[in-house]
């Protein structure tokens, strides 16, 4: 089983305490990390739940909490799994403590995605908020100690890159996501939520158009892949649901044309009844 504890050290609490929203936070953080992790090493990009393999991968537990100043015991795997290494589950705590080893030395792993590196950032302002020192440990070998207050998020952010100055329009659904920000997002037609940041009239347009289709226009900042994230200083109007949903018309495409010909309904083989008699015969064998 692999385990890894993390020291939460010159906190204000007595050793062996921790306030229950610095848990939350912490405990919330390492969950989303592992899962993002495990989605990775999946290659699985996108919303949506992965296959059952990456959930139990990346289930993290809570199995504990020691003195010593404060100290939490993270278990990987769900808690009736049997105990076997699989290659999967090795290849998803190799990566995990790579990320988190990472955060003590402003290192992000190769190649980690912008979802895993947002989500180290917020597991340093989480453990920043609860202690000011922290050692995490891993039972089956690794060891680090850092001041998360100290530590470099702008290498973690994601480097974003705008194609052009050209503006892009889309369509879909808009979603609330900060007002005070002014940020919304949008779900388009086929599923992809993209967000739209410093939006002006942030204020009226929460109240005229969220939860109804609507349409962006900004200039598009796309991801390491080309895919859309975001539209800076989008103009948002409403958007009318396309004409040809709402239209409706009877199938018509298992009809024949009238001038298609097919069986005569009163033509057919005529037997006399002699004929009608042997063919009996036959189908009877005798």
């Amino acid at each position: 089983m692999d385990r890894i504890k993390i020291r939460l050290q010159e906190t204000a609490l007595a050793p062996g305490e921790i306030t229950l929203a610095d848990v939350a936070a912490i405990a919330g953080r390492l969950q989303e990390l592992s899962t993002r992790v495990s989605r990775w090493v999946a290659d699985i990009d996108g919303a949506g739940r992965g296959p059952r393999i990456v959930e139990a991968a990346a289930a993290l537990r809570l199995s504990g909490v020691e003195e010593g100043s404060t100290v939490l015991m993270i278990d990987r795997g769900m808690h009736d799994a049997l105990d076997f290494d699989m290659p999967f589950e090795r290849d998803v705590t190799a990566k995990y403590w790579d990320v988190i080893s990472g955060l003590s030395a402003d290192r992000p792993p190769s190649g980690a995605p912008a979802a895993v590196r947002e989500s180290a950032i917020a597991l340093l302002d989480a453990l920043e908020r609860a202690a000011p020192l922290v050692t995490v440990v891993r039972t089956s070998g690794g060891r680090v100690e850092f001041r998360p207050g100290n530590r470099d998020r702008a290498v973690w952010q994601v480097q974003r890159k705008q194609v052009g100055i050209e503006q892009i329009t889309i369509a879909g659904r808009l979603e609330m996501v900060d007002l005070r920000n002014s940020k919304f997002r949008i779900a388009d037609d086929v599923g992809n939520r993209i967000m739209l940041e410093d939006v002006e009239n942030a204020e009226a347009i929460s109240r005229d158009l969220v939860g109804k289709r609507a349409t962006a226009s900004g200039v598009p900042t796309h991801g390491a892949k080309g895919r859309l994230i975001s539209l800076t200083a989008p103009t948002i109007e409403p958007a009318p649901v396309p004409a040809q949903w709402r239209s409706h018309a009877e199938p018509t495409a298992w009809l024949l044309p009238e001038n298609v010909s097919g069986p005569d309904p009163d033509g057919g083989v005529d037997f006399d009844d002699d004929e009608w008699a042997r063919f009996l015969a036959a189908i009877k064998g005798e």
